[in-house]
């Protein structure tokens, strides 16, 4: 499915490389096996050969080790509920003009050791280790597509790219011109498999964009974003959950439609130049999905699922000292590390090993707050701790490590999102065909029964008369009040009716079981 991009005009130069990170991607999955066949994958096979290390994360051709990698994540998210992975980027202009020497060294596919000091050495292992030369497409393929397979059954997910500022958080998110990252790549592969299952399954999808920037929850994807919105929580059963009140929801129907609305949104986004980072994110971005499933028309068989997908740049960790940040910018690095520092105590205490009922902080931040389903809740979650290899940043890098360490041990409870009113409408599309059928056979019957009537009326004043009276009569089985059946018909046919307008109230529209299965999009 081929995705072109929208190119944006008049843009300030410091969200030019914002509006460049967010591009569309080609017909980069035409050929490659399905979710449903990632499973199939986890057999052992000689890894592909790479290339010569690319200045940006590598060649992004598909990689049979990143597939069979994938399909060893997709069990490791099924057994715990959450993945975690570590990137590392290659040096950047910055730390060789620095002449600093490389901190880390890789221990087969999962460990890796920092090396700070020349007698200490940090060991660590994680779910998933992808080193420098890893490219853009085994990232999404480790990392986001089994999310994405698990997000399609029903189960909500999140995943989030967390380290210091200038790590390759943004990069690794949305990507660059040629190097798509996870944002694009997965609404590519998001309405391919809607496009392949169209005769199994009916899947509507509607998209927000927000940010958090100073503590303040902002709609990007609104006309005038700047309003601080609330962050309620529903939990009735089938209930949104944790969400964000008023925030605008957009229906889209392509992997275009997504992206340009990402787009539009991302030019909104605070950004900033600092020591570290010349186009530094300012604030934590989030995406979120949400998708509607029907498994098909009919609907004595068919289940309902409404499932919700975060997709989240978090602002970089910083330090004055290295950022060199003064003014807004010292603010702003101020409150990102309050939100990070934040989402470390959530992170702890669910983590800690305590008895009885232990207090977790999500409302300490609006990030934390925003994240309760994904950390500890209702969420298939993976976490990808993006880390620089130069000695000069050791410390972050080893900040990082440990965070990324203690989120490893993080439990949630993912379970498939039943949609109660969808399910409800559900039951009155069934009865209805219940009724329907019977309303057939009781209209046939009470046919019969005038038939039989008037003939009776005629004398049978012919033999063949005679022989469609008998015919009638063996079919009433002597039931001959066609004034009861007509009592049943109109009695079946009103409650047709009932139904049809309950589900009307209930903000229905149409017969297709795909209408029932989101709330209307923000206008």
């Amino acid at each position: 499915m081929g995705c072109g991009c929208a190119k944006a005009t008049a843009v300030q130069p410091e969200h030019q490389a914002a509006n460049t990170r967010t591009v569309h991607v080609g017909s980069a999955f035409k050929g490659r096996p399905s979710l449903a066949e990632l499973r199939k994958l986890n057999e052992p096979g000689p890894d592909e050969q790479y290339g010569a290390e690319k200045k940006a994360f590598g060649s992004d051709q598909v990689s049979g080790r990143g597939l069979r990698s994938g399909a060893s994540c997709l069990q490791v998210l099924e057994k715990r509920s959450v993945l975690v992975a570590v990137r590392a980027r290659p040096p950047n202009e910055r730390e060789k003009a620095a002449a600093s020497a490389e901190c880390l060294s890789f221990e087969a596919e999962t460990g890796i050791v920092l090396h700070r000091d020349e007698d200490r050495d940090h060991r660590f292992a994680f779910d998933c280790i992808m080193r420098q030369t890893t490219g853009q497409r085994e990232v999404y393929d480790r990392t986001a597509r089994p999310l994405l397979h698990k997000v399609l059954e029903g189960y909500n997910g999140c995943l989030f790219a967390y380290g210091q500022t200038g790590s390759g958080k943004t990069f690794t998110m949305q990507g660059a011109a040629g190097e798509e990252g996870i944002i694009p790549t997965l609404c590519t592969e998001l309405f391919r498999e809607i496009q392949e299952a169209a005769e199994q399954r009916h899947i509507t999808v509607v998209c927000s964009v927000l940010e958090i920037y100073n503590e303040k929850v902002k709609d990007l994807a609104a006309d005038a974003a700047g309003e601080d919105l609330a962050i309620r929580e529903d939990g009735s059963q089938g209930g949104r959950g944790i969400h964000v009140e008023g925030l605008k929801e957009i229906q889209v129907r392509s992997c275009e439609e997504v992206l340009d609305c990402i787009t539009k949104a991302q030019l909104k986004r605070s950004v900033g130049k600092t020591n570290m980072n010349e186009h530094s994110s300012r604030s934590h971005s989030v995406v979120t999905l949400r998708i509607g499933a029907c498994d098909c028309d009919d609907v004595d068989a068919a289940t309902l699922t409404v499932s919700k997908l975060h997709l989240i740049d978090l602002a970089g960790s910083e330090r004055q000292k290295t950022t060199g940040a003064s003014g807004d910018r010292l603010k702003e690095g101020a409150q990102i590390n309050l939100s990070l520092s934040a989402l470390g105590n959530v992170i702890n205490a669910l983590t800690e090993k305590s008895g009885g009922g232990r207090h977790v902080p999500y409302r300490d931040s609006k990030l934390t707050r925003l994240l309760q389903d994904s950390l500890g809740g209702n969420s298939y979650t993976a976490i990808i701790c993006n880390i620089s290899p130069a000695k000069i940043n050791a410390e972050e890098t080893l900040s990082s490590l440990r965070f990324a360490e203690r989120a490893k041990k993080i439990e949630n409870k993912a379970v498939v999102n039943r949609d109660p009113k969808g399910e409800r409408i559900l039951e009155l599309m069934q009865e209805n065909k219940a009724l329907r059928a019977k309303v057939a056979r009781l209209e046939a019957h009470v046919d019969r029964s005038l038939a039989l009537t008037a003939l009776r009326s005629q004398n049978w004043e012919s033999p063949h008369a005679r022989a469609l009276g008998r015919e009638l009569e063996s079919k009433l089985n002597g039931d001959l009040f066609p004034s009861v059946r007509f009592a049943e018909v109109d009695c079946a046919r009103d409650k047709v009716l009932c139904n049809q307008e309950h589900a009307t109230r209930s903000g229905v529209n149409g017969r297709r079981a795909s209408a029932y299965m989101l709330p209307s999009p923000s206008p």
